[in-house]
């Protein structure tokens, strides 16, 4: 698959995704603290390599991609992942520099779930979210329970993601190599396959 329809599938199961989370969050009032961005203070986040293959595109066609690059040379010192700000909150910003451009894991992190030993759907969720909404929490458990079917599964998100290009999917990298390996892939080997887009700039 050519790699611009590739970002574009990869950001059509995100919007799906975007989606599934708000009518969860709506049924449940489960929501992050305002402008937390404790999740992005982590420095063992890991993702595949096809979660960043919007970003990538997205650096091309804006002509971002040495410059990014040098970020990502940074950002390799501190371990955070290098769309994070740790200063954004000043600025009333959540801390994600293109959080456009997130991956899966950013997006499920706090409200996605997985399937415990029963096959039953399980939060898998943070601390935080635990002490400032207990009853939001709790209702989004039970959720798992009364409607499995309603809930945002991690294997179910990641066989759409491996469905479209099962090599970039398949391995799980700390989250700056999988955005580099993106960015590799697309500035190496597809850049002559993609068109600028005037509306990106």
């Amino acid at each position: 698959m050519a790699f611009d329809k590739i970002a574009i599938a990869v950001e059509e199961v995100f919007k799906e995704l975007d989606d599934h989370i708000d009518r969860m969050t709506s049924k449940t009032g489960m929501k992050c603290l305002h402008l937390c961005g404790a999740c992005c203070r982590k420095t063992d986040i890991e993702a595949s390599p096809i979660e960043f293959i919007p970003l990538a595109s997205w650096l091309y066609k804006n002509g971002k991609v040495d410059e990014f690059l040098t970020r990502l040379d940074q950002s390799d010192k501190t371990g955070y992942c290098v769309l994070f700000s740790p200063d954004a909150w000043k600025d009333g910003n959540w801390g994600c520099t293109n959080y456009e451009k997130r991956g899966l894991i950013c997006r499920l992190f706090g409200f996605g779930y997985r399937l415990n030993r029963e096959g039953t759907p399980e939060l898998v969720t943070c601390k935080l979210l635990k002490e400032s909404c207990p009853d939001a929490v709790a209702s989004a458990r039970q959720s798992g329970i009364e409607t499995p079917e309603e809930v945002p599964l991690f294997r179910n998100y990641s066989m759409q993601l491996f469905s479209i290009d099962p090599d970039l999917a398949i391995n799980r990298l700390p989250i700056n190599q999988s955005i580099r390996m993106a960015i590799e892939k697309l500035y190496f080997q597809y850049a002559p396959r993609l068109e600028r887009d005037p509306e990106d700039d």
